[in-house]
């Protein structure tokens, strides 16, 4: 399930029948709609189905923020997690919810987009395994096999665990099991799964077993904002309309960040239509609480504004993809994030 890294067709939810008297509606609705409603119309691309990690969106939705900043947001789902960056880039989609990696990523091929706030400002990704295991450390990888969810970025970060650890990475061996990480690590098909979030998977994973959580941090890797929020840097410069409808947005969504912070049951409350049927009730209310606590903790200077990002951050960060050859020309990470347009 895990949503950071996997680079996989995701279904959409049930579909929605619709009469034919509705979408005749519908269609007048639309041609009788005058510009000043439909600039206040702002698409969202998500990076995955909804979960805890977007609980300041779907808590500023619920409160009514967006709506007290004269828009109507629409959630979309991604019919792939590298639809973000060429939706936004091509206009298709005003923001779309992205990684720190694929944001730094695109830039390097070419694709507008920049972030203009983190949703989740820490990285999230782990390695899980069971305590029976006895992995406790980074050496202690060596000879073992390790799923991950099919993104090249997590061998590349599993290698370099590796070599800061002394031993070879090619001894490590690397299943793809896609979205069945904790199904691969509960039935004993591997030693550890990589590219876990403690606040989702690991949340579930715990209530089956006794687990060992070790995060990219701990084991060496560069700290990277794990989901952040990206527009179009051309359409900012060009388009005053599009740069205050995303300054309203982040006003909105900061809002709601704050509110789930204040109250997490209020943000449970959000959460839970929208990921009906996905997580079972007790344990969404353990997600939310697991998320707020990692989004009290702030960014990595402490910071618990919503949103903020220091641009030298991102430039190391580029510089680490570079030289563990994720990124294969010269990128200023730290031209690809802006707080311009958050909130003062």
């Amino acid at each position: 399930m895990t949503p950071s890294t996997m680079m996989k067709l995701l279904s959409r939810p049930t579909a929605v029948l619709v009469t034919a008297a509705t979408v005749l509606s519908l269609a007048a609705c639309a041609s009788d709609e005058d510009s000043s409603t439909s600039a206040d119309q702002t698409r969202v691309l998500l990076d995955w189905n909804p979960n805890p990690d977007h609980l300041a969106l779907y808590t500023a939705e619920h409160t009514g923020a967006y709506e007290d900043q004269d828009l109507d947001v629409e959630f979309l789902l991604p019919g792939n997690t590298a639809d973000a960056a060429k939706d936004v880039s091509l206009g298709r989609s005003d923001l779309a919810i992205s990684y720190e990696t694929e944001t730094i990523l695109a830039r390097a091929e070419g694709l507008d987009v920049i972030n203009v706030g983190a949703l989740i400002p820490t990285p999230l990704n782990s390695l899980i395994t069971k305590k029976s295991s006895g992995i406790t450390t980074p050496a202690d990888l060596e000879g073992k096999t390790v799923a991950t969810s099919g993104s090249p970025s997590q061998t590349a970060s599993l290698d370099f665990i590796a070599e800061k650890a002394g031993f070879d990475g090619s001894t490590i061996t690397t299943p793809n099991v896609q979205q069945n990480l904790n199904q691969a690590l509960l039935s004993d098909q591997v030693d550890a799964i990589f590219g876990a979030y403690p606040n989702i998977e690991g949340v579930e994973l715990a209530e089956r077993t006794d687990i060992t959580t070790l995060s990219a941090t701990e084991m060496g890797i560069p700290s990277s904002a794990e989901l952040v929020i990206i527009a179009n840097p051309t359409r900012l410069a060009q388009d005053a309309d599009y740069a205050d409808r995303i300054r309203r947005f982040l006003a909105g969504t900061a809002a709601g960040h704050d509110a789930a912070l204040q109250d997490p049951d209020l943000a449970v409350e959000a959460m839970t239509p929208v990921t009906q049927g996905a997580y079972d009730p007790d344990l969404l209310a353990k997600m939310v609480d697991a998320t707020v606590d990692i989004l009290r903790e702030g960014n990595n200077d402490g910071d618990t504004t919503f949103g903020v990002q220091d641009p030298q951050a991102w430039a190391d960060y580029a510089d680490w993809l570079r030289d563990n050859g994720l990124l294969d020309t010269l990128v200023d990470g730290g031209a690809a994030t802006t707080d311009d347009y958050l909130p003062e």
